[in-house]
């Protein structure tokens, strides 16, 4: 129970602070630490897959998870991006 209140408390100041620093710099640059991290899980599921660590059928669908969501991700920055233009 003590662990569920700090990260309740923790979301919260999270929360509050994003709200307060919130502009379109901190969304670009969140946004693409999203995508790198997406990138940087297919390339370690790539390496676990290659290595023979990983069976090919847990290791293949998460690339292809992994990868689509840095693609739509990165797809709506770049949407976002030529709107404001």
């Amino acid at each position: 129970m003590n662990q569920f209140i700090i990260e309740i408390l923790a979301f919260v100041v999270i929360f509050l602070l994003l709200k307060r620093i919130w502009n379109n710099n901190v969304k670009t640059i969140m946004g693409q630490i999203v995508v790198g991290i997406n990138v940087f899980a297919v390339f370690l599921y790539m390496y676990g897959l290659v290595n023979q660590s990983i069976p090919s059928e847990l290791a293949l669908p998460k690339i292809f998870l992994h990868g689509i969501v840095a693609i739509i991700i990165h797809t709506l920055f770049t949407l976002d991006r030529n709107k404001d233009e």
